[in-house]
């Protein structure tokens, strides 16, 4: 049995007590305790126009009701971002996608995923930008 843990830890003075998170998750599949068996792998690509692109297709996995994606921006600017969206169409503003959010220089995100939509980034810059990213299924 494959074993896969997600591990997160937040701290922050924005509050006047602080706050200190610390949580771990271990990857099981739907309604068990056995863990999630299959993987996109770790993917990078390569971005250098304001092009929507695909990056996860919904029928990559045909299992995956408790599948976990991981995405990540690895450059560091404070202005440069990747729009990430649930829709097989564009993810920029503006358009029938339903974004989730804007991942800048070094954001990463961990989500729970059902494969039932693709997931589609499109650059903010036709500046040089990689995307690191990973599926996690049943």
């Amino acid at each position: 049995m494959a074993t896969t843990t997600a591990t997160i830890a937040i701290s922050s003075d924005i509050t006047d007590y602080g706050i200190n998170i610390n949580k771990t998750m271990t990857m099981h599949k739907l309604g068990s305790a056995v863990g999630l068996d299959e993987t996109s792998g770790l993917r990078t690509k390569k971005f250098n126009a304001e092009t929507e692109v695909v990056v996860i297709e919904q029928d990559e996995f045909t299992n995956a009701k408790a599948s976990k994606v991981y995405m990540r921006n690895t450059g560091s600017s404070s202005t440069e971002f990747f729009y990430v969206a649930k829709h097989a169409s564009a993810a920029a503003a503006g358009t029938a996608a339903v974004t989730i959010g804007k991942l800048y220089g070094g954001d990463w995100m961990l989500i729970p995923y059902l494969a039932d939509v693709n997931i589609t980034v499109a650059p903010s810059t036709t500046n040089n930008m990689t995307l690191e990213y990973m599926v996690f299924a049943e």
